[in-house]
Order: structure tokens, then sequence, then C-alpha cells
């Protein structure tokens, strides 16, 4: 008899341990994690040691922000502000925050010779692929030295076109501004970003690429890596994934480069020969998407090319890269939904495949959060840093500067139109957690599905008026 009590005990206490293990959020633990990655960083950019004038907590906070969520706005002129520890701290916060906290977390976990626990793995893999079945070690195995050899070989070059400098500072220039193109976060050593190296085509190239693969995707590249069989000199099947985050960053470049050239010939680049226009061109299509590094002053740009930057810094790059935005796939569903809809299909299909409707709901919850942030903070900044009566200033409407900002923040891009120098404390606040939330915006969607109970209730229907 006690022995049974004693077992039910038992089982009752195991099934209860077993539910609240389950019932845990495996985000929860990137949440915290980004969130202490930050708050480190802000206090060793607080430090004496890594600052050559002293700056507020506010500033760190900002600054620490930025580069974990690979923003790459600054209230600070990171160029003059900090000294070599404060920069290498930077490039810390850069390339961790452009791996992933779980990445990161990940590998100190195997480096340790333990293995990455169930939910541990579930989070990384939805960073890096849409399969559940695929093993975290073998990703990481794939990524890490990925990421390594292309900042490398990026920074190699880098070495070589930074001639002014002395040689430790050419290193370490060319180890910073690799980290931080790859990882799209925008920050240079240079106080105009890049735009003293608007004529180099080294410069622009090495850039274009690397922010180009950083941005891509890694499934993507994986699979596009080895497309061709060369053992039996064919095309392997490619995934509809891929696909379409391949046709959707070709497609978003060019239309860049058509309206970027359309707009800013006669404005911006007036002046230049018609290579250097190309160059310049070609650079801004690459980078404006989510990178934030130029080679054009961005305020001085006509209204039409802001307008333009904002929409496809809001597309953003590829899934499971080191870009923000609502995503290039995310937005491809978006249009295809919209487009099958049109033509009278019940469901959405492209390429010869139906996509799934719960990656359909996805696709559309991605853009709902991001417009209703965007929108929230646009109404914030709006209240927060514009004199009641002003309408109009130097650099164009405040409403554009402001939601060009917001846009920009929450896509993790890091262009500006020059406000980030003047916001307020509650702006820079304001943007710091838009930074954040763009960045962990798709794990909090995430974490969101999970937790939904499967057992919904169902109502009566009844009909609306629309249109």
């Amino acid at each position: 008899m006690f022995k049974s009590k004693y077992q039910a005990f038992t089982d009752t206490t195991s099934e209860n341990v077993f539910q609240a293990k389950k019932q845990a959020n495996p985000i929860m633990l990137v949440v915290f994690g980004y969130l202490m990655l930050i708050t480190v960083g802000a206090v060793l950019l607080r430090l004496p040691v890594s600052t050559r004038e002293p700056i507020d907590f506010l500033q760190a906070l900002f600054t620490a922000t930025s580069a974990v969520c690979v923003t790459g706005l600054s209230v600070l002129d990171i160029s003059s502000t900090f000294t070599n520890f404060g920069d290498w701290v930077l490039v810390v916060l850069m390339q961790s925050g452009g791996l992933g906290i779980m990445t990161v977390s990940t590998v100190l976990i195997l480096l340790a010779g333990m293995h990455p626990g169930f939910n541990h793995q579930s989070v990384l893999l939805s960073d890096f692929t849409q399969e559940g079945n695929v093993d975290a070690g073998k990703i990481l195995k794939a990524v890490i030295p990925f990421t390594f050899i292309l900042e490398a070989i990026g920074g190699v070059v880098y070495f070589t076109q930074f001639h002014d400098m002395p040689l430790y500072d050419r290193i370490f220039a060319s180890l910073f501004q690799a980290v931080s193109s790859f990882c799209n976060v925008g920050f240079t050593l240079f106080p105009d970003s890049l735009v003293q190296f608007q004529l180099n085509p080294v410069m622009n190239i090495v850039t274009c690429i690397l922010v180009l693969a950083g941005g891509f995707g890694f499934l993507a590249i994986t699979e596009l890596q080895y497309a061709f069989d060369f053992r039996r000199k064919r095309f392997r099947k490619v995934s509809l994934h891929t696909r379409i985050a391949t046709f959707g960053t070709m497609i978003v470049v060019a239309v860049s480069i058509l309206v970027f050239t359309l707009t800013e010939w006669g404005n911006s680049l007036a002046g230049l020969g018609f290579f250097d226009k190309m160059q310049s061109t070609f650079f801004m299509a690459f980078t404006s998407r989510t990178a934030g590094l130029n080679t054009v002053d961005v305020p001085g740009l006509c209204a039409s090319s802001l307008f333009f930057f904002i929409v496809i810094m809001f597309v953003g790059a590829n899934p499971g890269s080191c870009g923000g935005g609502i995503k290039i796939t995310t937005a491809a569903v978006i249009s295809l939904l919209g487009f099958n809809r049109l033509l009278g299909r019940e469901k959405t299909q492209v390429m010869g495949r139906t996509i799934p409707e719960t990656t359909v709901d996805k696709a559309v919850r991605i853009f709902v959060v991001a417009i209703v942030v965007i929108t929230l903070a646009t109404l914030i900044l709006l209240y927060t840093e514009i004199p009641a009566g002003i309408g109009f200033n130097e650099n164009g409407t405040p409403f554009l500067k402001i939601l060009f900002e917001v846009v920009s923040a929450y896509s993790t891009c890091g262009l500006s139109m020059g406000l980030t120098g003047e916001l307020s404390t509650v702006g820079q606040l304001v943007i710091c957690c838009v930074m954040f939330i763009g960045r962990m915006g798709p794990l909090f969607l995430i974490s969101a599905v999970a937790g939904m109970s499967k057992n919904t209730t169902w109502f009566a229907e009844e009909d609306i008026m629309v249109g």
C-alpha cells in the first residue's frame, strides 16, 4: 500500500517536472542572452579604458545595443570616441550579434564536451534552416569556418587599401571593417562611413561581397555552393526557399540599381563620371537593404530615394543571415499570397509548389508585427523629437526623417538622415527598443506560435462588408 502511494507520488512529481520543463520557453534563453550581452557590452564601453572622453551610460547602452543587434546607428562618433580597447569590445559585440547568441553559446557547450539540449538546438536550427532534423553541431562546423574565412579574406583585401595608417591600426581597421561588413552592422572607424572610398573599386567590390554573403542566409548559400554536381555534370535540385531567396535578392538589387540611378543620377551623383556613378549606384543597392554602409551623403539624397530606401530596408535580407528586416522570403510570401488571391486561388502557389498555410500565416504575422512596431515608434518620436508647429527643416520633412530612422532601426540597417545624434533621452531609449525588437522579432513570433494552444474554439461565421 505504502509502495503504491509512494510510486503514485513519484509518478505525479515526475510528470509535473516534465510538464514544467516542456512549458519552458527556449526563446527566453535567446532573449536573456542578448540582454546580458548588451548589458555587459554597455558596462565595458562605459569604462574609462574604453573611451578617450567620458560618456554616459545611455550612450554606451545605445552603442552596445546597436552593435549586438547588428544595426550600426550611433549617437557617438565611433572613430574618435573609443580607444583600442573600446574598439575591440565593439568587434566582439558585432561578431557575437552577427552569428547569434545561440551560435556562440552552442559553440562553448560543444567545446566543453557537452551536447546541447533539444530546446537549445531547436532555437539554433530555426535561425539557419527550416528543417528540424539537422544536427546543430554540423551546422556550427559549417557556419563558423565559412564566417571566419570570408572575414579573413575581406580583412586581407581591406589591408591593401588602408595605406595611410600605422601597421597595428591598419591591421585592426581591416579586421573591424571585415567583421562589420559581413555581419551587416555598418560601423566603421572612419567619421564619414565609407564616403572617402566612394571611387575605390576594390573597397566597393569586397564590401558588397561581404554584405551579400552575410545577408544571404547560410542555408541558401550552402545549397547554391553544392548546386552543381561536377561528377554527374548536372545541377542538383534546389529547394523552393533557396530559389525564392536567390531570385528575391536579385530582384531587390536590380530594382534598387534602377531606382537609385533614375533618382540620383543628376543629384548626389552629379559631377561623377559614368563608371563612378554606376559604382556608387551598385554599392548603395547592395548595402542599403541592411548593412548601413554608405559612400554617398544620405541626408543629401532626394526624397524619392529616401522613401525607396525605407521600403528596401523594411524588406531587408534573407532568413538565417546577419541581416534584418522582415526578410525577402517573407515579403515574397506576402506578395505571392496577394497575387494568388487576385487570381482566385485558395492556395499560395509559385514555381510549381504550394507554400504551406502555416508559413503564410507566419509571414503575415511578421509583417503585421513590423508595421505595428514601426507605427508606434514613429508616433512616439514624432511627439518627443519635433517641437509643435515645426513642419519642415533643412533636411526635409521631420516625418520622413523619423520614419527613416525607425525603419532603419527595426531593420537593423543603420542608415540615418542625421537624426541619431539629435535624439533625446526618450528617443534613444525608443530606438534601442526598436533595434532589439527588430533583431528578436522573428524569435518572439516563433515563441508565440509554439506556445499557442492547439485546442481552438470555433465560433459561428458571420459576414461583413469590405472594400
